[in-house]
């Protein structure tokens, strides 16, 4: 499942899988201490964010970059993502929203919120909606039906909302023609740079960092610490135990026949024109396009060949527009109903969807097969003793709990069951150390004597014990006196680098050429070579400030209005040589290029219509910061 997301993760036609994973994403949580107190975080009119909340939110989201990233995804990327202000932003929007609506008197019918459950695929089979699959699916979220519905009902208000918002949001061919020039013309740079760290002659008193550091304290507060101990529940420590009849498996191979059976699938290839359905000229140049492009797939021209050079689903379009075998209720109903209605080597007609226009190749076909008892026999009592054991193990963990909650101790259960206890040195969040992230976020949020209910991590269950806690603080600045010092010291190197590059800038503006500036201080010119306009140089990280200034160059006004900082450098630019766009490339591209910008503008659009409803509410007194988001999440 996780490599068909990774694969088609920029297809538009996957859109059911995600939907199937959505619902665990969405109401998955950690534990945390005190739930029962509900913490209070942030108060957004007469609604109230508590802190359970927002690290519920905070963990989910951490999860879906955990999912992507792997390994690679650490604390440092979660806080240069600044995630736990955005999982708070995003909670504090939605109440934003959904006040709003409900001050404009949107209603939502239970026909409307029924139609949304219905169809969407995770709640579906054979491409129906069916009401076991979808208590089940709840379930699983341990979410019950009335809160799913009621949180459905109101996401529905929202989108109302979001569309009326939108509606008006238009893009115009000057528009279009100057976002196109920014990102496709290419420009070629003479740069010099000035790097802090050169300028070693600075100084200052002991009262400048005393008066530093009283201004910058929070930047050298000390997080949080906790030293845990804990026992971790393993079932494949249980798996010896677990006996398996050939009736268990019997009984389950006849109660589970359809789990042991592979549906019907076709491999399919498709061509995908993107339209926009408000926009009815559009749409029939988009359908026009795509009938021309069919044309030539039925008079034999390479399908594949045609999906790379017309295809605008960039999750295919590069593999010849395969997306793979497909079963029933993985795609939207168009496509599907078309590509399970044709034969090995047809190509479709055009088929319109909510993405667009779809012209469908089908390169296989495997019917649907059941395998029998004997070959799954292995697989059933596989199945069968890890159900078993996961069930042993949550039953030891819990009863850990109950036992360690009456002793304040692990200790006794371990000793009677002949269990190690762990133990971790005091360590904060910033601190790596052996412990699942997801344990290591439960610890952070205990108090001291606090022991939690049983954790799942993947397949295991652990019980933790705080055994000591440090909150976090603001030191003394004989604590820290050597970070303050070095940072001291880098901010004032940075303000003799940026006198410097200001001071050049200045004799550039005046007339002296790029070259004698750079001779005249020992710099070295370098240059870029061409690149597109909208990205950054080679070898140079990109930034919004960078970006900016880049999009403000001009032949006539070749330098910045100020040096940039980038990479730990202050860099001055100039403007050397342009190329400009190809007028007959934008020309064929338009369309699709006014889409994604019109994307971007009702990105834009709606963030700052947030924005000046969180003002509002500010300046009205219905929003309060009860605690602080990073130290309470």
């Amino acid at each position: 499942m996780l490599d068909l997301m990774r694969k088609h993760a920029q297809s538009p036609w996957i859109w059911a899988v995600v939907g199937a994973i959505v619902v665990v994403f969405i109401f998955w949580g950690i534990w945390a201490p005190h739930e029962g107190r509900r913490r209070e975080l942030l108060k957004v009119g007469d609604y109230i964010i508590t802190v359970v909340e927002a690290k519920n939110y905070y963990q989910n989201m951490r999860d879906r970059y955990q999912s992507v990233y792997g390994e690679r995804f650490t604390e440092e990327m979660a806080k240069k993502l600044k995630l736990k202000e955005r999982a708070v932003q995003e909670l504090v929007n939605r109440v934003l929203l959904l006040q709003e609506a409900r001050r404009l008197g949107l209603k939502v019918t239970d026909e409307e919120v029924e139609a949304s459950i219905h169809g969407n695929p995770a709640f579906q089979k054979d491409g129906l909606f069916d009401q076991a699959t979808y208590i089940r699916a709840l379930q699983r979220a341990r979410l019950a039906t009335k809160d799913f519905e009621a949180n459905q009902k109101e996401m529905l208000r929202i989108n109302k909302l979001q569309g009326l918002i939108l509606t008006s949001v238009k893009v115009s061919d000057p528009e279009v023609l100057e976002a196109y020039r920014q990102g496709f013309e290419k420009i070629n740079l003479d740069m010099i740079s000035l790097n802090p760290a050169d300028f070693k002659d600075v100084s200052f008193t002991p009262e400048e960092l005393k008066d530093y550091f009283s201004k910058h304290r929070e930047e050298f507060k000390l997080p949080a610490r906790v030293k845990i101990r804990y026992l971790l529940f393993d079932p494949k420590d249980y798996l010896k135990q677990i006996p398996v009849s050939a009736k268990e498996m019997e009984d389950y191979y006849e109660n589970n026949k359809d789990k042991f059976g592979q549906p019907k699938r076709v491999k399919v290839r498709h061509i995908l024109i993107k339209t926009d359905a408000q926009d009815k000229e559009g749409a029939a140049k988009a359908k026009q396009r795509a009938e021309s492009v069919r044309e030539e797939a039925a008079k034999g021209k390479d399908f594949a060949q045609l999906a790379k050079q017309n295809s605008e689903d960039l999750g295919t379009k590069d593999r010849g527009g395969e997306i793979g075998f497909i079963s029933k209720g993985m795609v939207v109903p168009e496509f599907e109903q078309a590509a399970f209605s044709m034969k090995a080597g047809e190509i479709s007609g055009v088929i319109q969807t909510q993405f667009g226009f779809h012209i469908l190749k089908v390169d296989e076909i495997q019917e649907a097969s059941t395998q029998p008892l004997e070959k799954v026999k292995a697989q059933i009592e596989v199945l069968l003793k890890n159900r078993q054991a996961r069930g042993m193990a949550y039953d030891q963990a819990d009863q850990a709990f109950a036992q360690a909650s009456k002793d304040k101790s692990l200790d006794k259960f371990a000793e009677e069951k002949k269990l190690t206890v762990k133990e971790t040195p005091l360590f904060s969040a910033d601190d790596k150390i052996d412990l699942d992230l997801k344990l290591k976020g439960s610890a952070l949020s205990m108090g001291k004597g606090d022991i939690t209910p049983p954790l799942r991590v993947g397949e295991t269950f652990a019980v933790l014990q705080a055994l000591e806690k440090q909150e976090a603080r603001t030191p003394d600045l004989k604590e820290v006196e050597g970070k303050v010092t070095e940072a001291l010291r880098e901010e004032k190197q940075k303000e003799k680098a940026l006198a410097k590059a200001k001071e050049i800038l200045g004799k550039l503006e005046k007339g002296t050429s790029f070259k004698t500036a750079a001779a005249q201080e020992g710099l070295k010119v370098e240059e870029t070579g061409f690149f597109p306009r909208a990205s950054a140089p080679p070898k140079i990280s990109a930034s919004e400030d960078l970006r900016k200034g880049l999009i403000a160059l001009s032949l006539k006004n070749p330098y910045p209005e100020a040096p940039i900082f980038q990479d730990g450098k202050y860099s001055i630019l100039h403007l050397k040589e342009v190329k400009g766009i190809d007028l007959e490339q934008f020309n064929s591209q338009k369309e699709n290029y006014r889409r994604g910008l019109l994307m971007q503008k009702q990105e834009t659009v709606l963030t700052n219509w947030l924005e000046d409803l969180l003002e509002q509410a500010k300046a009205k007194g219905d929003y309060k910061e009860l605690q602080p988001v990073n130290e309470a999440i």
